[in-house]
């Protein structure tokens, strides 16, 4: 394509753009908000029943995903798979968007301050370390590394109690039942229960068809009046901590996976674009490996917080450390993994979904507004 070619195809986009409906020129100024938000209601929607066989393999025994998943079905009907996800579902459009969008500001803040590359002739980054102008792979890490564990700090600061609340109403029909409740096997044993202990599955199954939810679990609203109740307005930020070291690290390698995997597959085919496949495969990537590390974190948030409405002292765990520590007493190694089978499972697709989904979105709303892929 020649210099006549190129004028005449920035005129005509130029004139796209100029003839853009108002609401088109305003949907491209918030395209990484439309697009993120797209792809979180459609991953909410396919992934929320394996978020909740998670929750429950890491939280209550059972000998494998398949039987975990025959049991939460014959127990509470598919319906119960998808208890609590009115919170994350209204609030997922809002921290995906919020999320990808601190992403997206901090990296181009990065560029903008990245010290060595102030002058006209900066000095190279000491240590041979990367810089942040995404010219190289590495780069392109370094940066996306930083933006996310910045994006997930905040997410996890806001998201905190909505992810309290979804991990109540997840288990409430299992803690009714008194089948691994922390509260239950303390009253009932009078010291901290094992990690793994637990009925037979005959009865676990019976008693927990013959209990109903607790009553402060019919709705996420009494979800939240019982929490502030026994542990008052900041017992809503049970176990912020552990949030915000998931987010912040699980986000940090999110993005980074990505954005590596999605720049590396560009140059190895020498396309200035990548596809859909470029995207499925990054995202899966990215899915799989930020759930291998951060899992243990993850492990030990969901059991502090499952504990949350236990009457005060009788816990069986009073800090995160002690939690760990007893896990790894009892199960080693693999006990820091337990449940992680269904994250995995769930991950390539879903996460793969995700990003294919976003990607989609952000270049169908650039060509809507007649403006290049941004």
């Amino acid at each position: 394509m020649g210099y006549g070619d190129a004028m005449s195809e920035d005129s005509r986009r130029d004139a796209a753009a100029a003839a853009a409906a108002p609401w088109q020129a305003l949907l491209y100024e918030n395209r990484t908000l439309a697009a993120a938000i797209t792809a979180a209601v459609t991953g909410m929607l396919v992934g929320y029943p394996f978020d909740s066989l998670k929750t429950r393999m890491q939280t209550h025994h059972y000998p494998s995903l398949l039987v975990c998943a025959q049991r939460s079905v014959a127990e509470e009907g598919l319906r119960g798979l998808y208890r609590g996800l009115l919170p994350p579902l209204l609030t997922a459009s809002t921290a995906k968007s919020l999320s990808f969008s601190v992403f997206e500001q901090m990296k181009q803040w990065l560029k903008a301050h990245d010290p060595h590359h102030r002058a006209r002739a900066p000095p190279p980054p000491p240590l041979g370390l990367p810089d942040f102008q995404r010219t190289t792979v590495a780069s392109v890490a370094l940066t996306a590394a930083v933006s996310g564990f910045a994006a997930g700090a905040v997410i996890a600061a806001l998201c905190s109690p909505l992810e309290l609340v979804k991990v109540q109403m997840q288990l409430a029909g299992l803690m009714a039942a008194g089948s691994a409740g922390a509260d239950a096997v303390l009253r009932s044993a009078g010291r901290p229960p094992p990690i793994d202990a637990a009925p037979p599955p005959q009865e676990a199954t019976t008693a927990v068809r013959r209990a109903a939810p607790p009553r402060w679990a019919s709705s996420n609203l009494s979800v939240i009046r019982e929490i502030i109740r026994r542990r008052g307005v900041l017992g809503m930020y049970y176990g912020l901590n552990l949030h915000i070291a998931r987010d912040a690290s699980g986000t940090a390698i999110y993005f980074a996976a990505y954005e590596t995997v999605k720049e590396s597959l560009r140059r190895l085919t020498g396309s200035a674009k990548t596809g859909a496949a470029t995207h499925m495969l990054a995202g899966g990537t990215c899915g799989v490996l930020s759930w291998l590390i951060i899992f243990p974190v993850d492990l030990v948030k969901s059991t502090m917080q499952s504990q949350v409405l236990a009457p005060a002292g009788t816990q069986a765990f009073a800090t995160p450390w002690q939690c760990l520590r007893s896990i790894y007493a009892r199960l080693g190694v693999t006990g820091l993994y337990r449940g992680i089978s269904v994250s995995l499972i769930r991950a390539f697709p879903i996460h793969g979904l995700n990003f294919v989904v976003y990607e989609w979105a952000r270049a169908g709303i650039c060509r809507l507004a007649g403006q290049p892929l941004s």
